[in-house]
């Protein structure tokens, strides 16, 4: 093999390496808040299988969580061009059908422009946080700045012990 093929041969291994690199956007584009499930009692993590979580009043075009799937997170998407946003869950247990929670969200949007390649996205800061109490006991805001790290921001407490009263 003659030194010009060698030459040849390496360069464009290395070109076909450096194409490879990954200098590019490799963070998360999306600021979603994150939120977890957790029996009041007990304050342990819990999986519910029994419930729908979609956008107060749009049931049919906003499901995030169908009554099926079990979970113990989900994450509950904000608006840019909004400052407050409702989820609901509705209850799919038997003897519960036609029961439901509101969870009601203030916040502001916050234009933040990451990097060049990364360009501009929305960061969230929860301002106020509401709920009904059928079966959610509290709602807790651990970190009110939802940005795109991936991290369980929200809290939700379920009343789920029969000797409660209402109960999952």
């Amino acid at each position: 093999m003659g030194k010009p093929l060698i030459i040849c041969i390496i360069s464009i291994i290395c070109a076909a390496v450096a194409a490879c690199s990954s200098s590019g956007c490799l963070d998360n584009g999306s600021a979603i808040p994150l939120a977890g499930f957790y029996d009041s009692s007990s304050k342990k993590i819990i999986a519910l299988d029994a419930i729908d979580i979609h956008a107060a009043g749009a049931p049919n075009d906003s499901l995030i969580l169908g009554a099926g799937s079990r979970a113990t997170q989900v994450y509950l998407p904000f608006t840019p061009a909004a400052s407050q946003i409702r989820w609901a869950i509705d209850y799919r247990q038997e003897n519960l059908e036609g029961l439901s929670d509101t969870i009601t969200f203030n916040y502001e949007s916050l234009p933040y422009f990451a990097s060049d390649e990364c360009g501009a996205m929305y960061y969230y800061r929860i301002t106020n946080t509401e709920w009904t109490s059928l079966f959610i006991d509290s709602v807790v805001v651990v970190d009110p700045l939802i940005s795109n790290i991936e991290r369980e921001r929200i809290r939700i407490y379920f009343r789920t012990n029969a000797e409660e009263g209402s109960s999952l």
